[in-house]
């Protein structure tokens, strides 16, 4: 059986021993159908539970998708997973840009990278043509620095990832950086290290072959219309004129996304997270708007650091600092400068070498929390999610996301978003400063039709949570698949319909077209329904048992909601009849989060007591190899 938009094998590069092979990408896409499903096979198949993230058994899966390389639908993101040094169990990232695309015209659909090179190496694969090269004269290199040598040694037309000296450095959230500073976290950059490999370099020629040219061509004028002029605009506190729109390769019409240039005619990708991270405390310290938010981004692009992470940090380092727990001489970081450039300069290179203080805190801020004494570690009480990350979009605001962020390895954010966009827009909306077209009647229909009923919509109650939650992991399951940009699907709002509700069909319709192969809505989420149950089984077999850990952080529960989104300081929210409710001064019900489970976990067909998977459910879904060891290992309800 043979499908078009697959280039046709998945690489496989044993740095142990230097072997090189491929593996018939057919062999996984009936059931899993590329990004991470692919990956999350490989791994269960290969990876063993007990094996650790820096261990030579761990696997690096780099995989594009169907749509990777088709023009017009922002298709050509792709997904990376192995085991985290966060989580120490399965982890995952996604990336923009143009490697993957790069990469499948190489002819490859993907690539597992397993083993450790006896010295640092990277990888040259020049369609199939295929190099272990050694990379000694980069050791202790940027990521920025590294990609930008290697482009001029092998061509700009190349593209790169690589590591920063936090990767090298095995730092437990160190991130991959490839071409226009698209980064990847879940500490996969540590995994990287840990393997000696600094980059991967590809570059190809071939291109990704249609089912039905027609078709597409079609799909790509529908989703064009559908999508019409609406772009996501976040409140990033820069000069305008120093900021121009970036698009990745088969972009639609773009998002945020902007190069940023200072003054010195420095530039790079500044956009979302990694250029709000460090805005607010720089704006403060000096009491005007700079260039430093950007050069602080590119710090952590370089030296290969999750800005998500350093957030968190700074603010815990701010209030063991405030408490007298810490101090400038014992940590080696002038504490009382932070929003300095001079603070964010010391702190990533401490960190990233593992120099004095900063080998504490590279193994995560909870870790060095525990190092330094109770005192420390109940300053992290109240912001922190287990990820390390900020809870941004939690359940205190959304109610849904409650369950979203219990059941991932990571912070779930192309999840979270298909909550929270349409509300923030809502919410602009309401406000008179937003499209007045995505008003109350609006976000019940799009409750109804993409979240399974129009309570969904109504963040003032638990009702129909639990479907939406199942119905949002489907579809974003299906999206990483193919795999679809974030900032771009699914379309859940459009100007150009007569109801202003999108298409959550044009998905299945494209990847059909791309593929040939006759797959409608429900048919696609029936494969994310598969390849998340693989997923859950995965973390099961890793020590996720279940009901117990299917939880949150404490403070979800207890500590009420002071803000969410930078522009909405009251907490709005669409509540019942799609009118304006406010979060702030919310916790999570305990009783209420427990009975959204058990409708969950009914919907599903696990077993509510445990909240483990069924054997015949598995088997329902093409899972009986999965179904068979978890029984054999007593981890089925």
């Amino acid at each position: 059986m043979t499908y078009n938009g697959y280039a046709g094998s998945i690489l496989r590069i044993d740095l142990s021993n230097g072997r090189i092979n491929k593996l018939p990408t057919l062999d996984y896409a009936e059931l899993f159908l590329g990004g991470r499903g692919i990956a999350a096979k490989i791994y269960w198949d290969e990876v063993p539970p007990d094996s650790g993230p820096f261990d030579p058994e761990n696997r690096l899966v780099f995989m594009t998708g169907p749509v990777c390389g088709v023009p017009g639908f922002a298709g050509s993101r792709w997904q990376v997973c192995g085991k985290s040094p966060i989580t120490n169990r399965f982890g995952y990232c996604n990336l923009g840009g143009s490697w993957g695309a790069q990469l499948k015209a190489s002819g490859h659909d993907g690539l597992v990278v397993q083993g450790k090179a006896d010295k640092l190496v990277y990888l040259w694969i020049n369609d199939d043509h295929v190099e272990i090269r050694d990379a000694s004269r980069l050791a202790g290199k940027g990521a920025i620095s590294s990609r930008e040598e290697l482009k001029r040694e092998l061509g700009e037309s190349a593209r790169v990832v690589a590591e920063g000296a936090a990767g090298e450095n095995m730092v437990s959230f160190a991130t991959l950086l490839a071409d226009a500073d698209s980064s990847g976290s879940s500490g996969l950059g540590a995994v990287m290290g840990a393997k000696n490999l600094k980059a991967i370099v590809v570059k190809g020629q071939s291109r990704t072959e249609v089912a039905s040219p027609e078709a597409v061509q079609d799909l790509r004028s529908q989703v064009r219309h559908l999508k019409g002029d609406a772009l996501l605009i976040l409140p990033i506190l820069a000069p305008s004129d120093r900021l121009k729109k970036d698009v990745c390769y088969g972009c639609i019409n773009g998002c945020m996304r902007n190069t940023y240039t200072m003054e010195n005619g420095q530039k790079g990708k500044f956009m979302c997270g990694s250029a709000l991270f460090y805005s607010v405390r720089a704006q403060r310290y000096y009491g005007e708007t700079t260039d430093v938010p950007f050069q602080a981004n590119k710090l952590c692009d370089e030296y290969g650091l999750a800005t998500y992470a350093m957030e968190t940090m700074i603010m815990w380092l701010s209030r063991c600092y405030q408490s007298k727990v810490l101090s400038e001489e014992e940590t080696g970081i002038p504490l009382s400068k932070i929003g300095s450039l001079e603070f964010i300069q010391a702190l990533a290179r401490i960190v990233s070498l593992r120099e004095g203080f900063g080998g504490v805190l590279a193994d995560g801020t909870r870790a060095a929390a525990r190092s330094v004494g109770a005192e420390a570690e109940n300053l992290i009480t109240d912001y922190m999610t287990k990820y390390g990350t900020y809870p941004i979009y939690g359940p205190r605001m959304y109610v849904t996301t409650g369950l979203i962020y219990a059941m991932e390895p990571r912070l779930p954010i192309q999840q979270l978003h298909e909550i929270s966009m349409p509300s923030i827009g809502w919410v602009a909306s309401s406000m008179g400063m937003g499209d007045p077209n995505l008003n109350a009647q609006t976000i019940r229909a799009i409750g109804e039709r993409f979240w399974g009923s129009e309570v969904a919509a109504d963040f003032s109650t638990y009702d129909g949570k639990a479907a939406a939650a199942a119905r949002i992991q489907e579809r974003q399951y299906a999206k990483e698949r193919l795999i679809l940009c974030d900032f771009a699907w699914p379309i859940i709002y459009s100007p150009a319909t007569e109801d202003h509700v999108g298409d959550p069909g044009i998905e299945s319709r494209i990847y059909s077209a791309v593929t040939g192969r006759d797959v409608d809505e429900l048919g696609l989420y029936k494969i994310a329904e598969r390849v998340f149950n693989l997923q859950r089984a995965i973390l099961v077999r890793e020590g996720h048992r279940g009901r117990d850990f299917d939880s949150l952080e404490d403070f979800h529960h207890s500590v009420p909601l002071k803000m969410d989104f930078v522009g909405n300081p009251n907490c709005l929210v669409p509540g019942k009849g799609g009118e304006a409710v406010s979060r702030k001064g919310s916790v999570v019900n305990r009783e209420q989060f427990e009975r959204m489970k058990d409708e969950y976990y009914a919907i599903r067909g696990w077993d509510i007591a445990t909240g483990l998977q069924r054997k015949d459910g598995l088997r329902q879904l093409g899972l009986e190899d999965v179904a068979q060891e978890l029984e054999v290992e007593g981890l089925l309800g």
